[in-house]
């Protein structure tokens, strides 16, 4: 899929700071390219599904994650792990917020509350991003 994805934590409406070590077990294994002067990691899983991950590391923390070029597969299962670790959430351009648990509705901004959904599985991201 050719557009990109925000994911982000929300603390009571507000951004807040992912756990770096939740990326760094997801998708560091995986990354198979990096450029770090662009916070660049190409991400590619066993079943051949790739993304392109920008992603700044700094001081053990993530500010925001943006994936782009992403296929469908191994790469969006990873992509639910991490949101899972992460207590993060996934902002598709034309879509509801991706929640990886309910409890994270109420520290979404709140004009993305209502329509926010929870996604299990790459397979949910998929399917929500079809009917967008």
């Amino acid at each position: 899929m050719s557009y990109n994805m925000a994911v982000q934590r929300f603390e009571q409406g507000d951004a807040a700071p992912m756990p770096g070590a939740a990326f760094l077990a997801v998708f560091a294994p995986r990354a198979d390219h990096r450029e770090p002067q662009y916070s660049y990691w190409h991400i590619s899983a066993d079943d051949g599904s790739t993304a392109d991950v920008y992603a700044k590391l700094a001081d053990d923390s993530l500010r925001s994650l943006m994936i782009s070029r992403f296929s469908g597969g191994t790469v969006l299962d990873m992509l639910v792990t991490f949101v899972g670790l992460a207590d993060a959430v996934v902002l598709p351009p034309g879509c509801p917020a991706l929640l990886a648990h309910e409890g994270q509705r109420c520290h979404l901004p709140e004009d993305l509350r209502a329509d926010a959904v929870v996604v299990q599985a790459g397979a949910d991201v998929e399917r929500i991003l079809r009917n967008c």
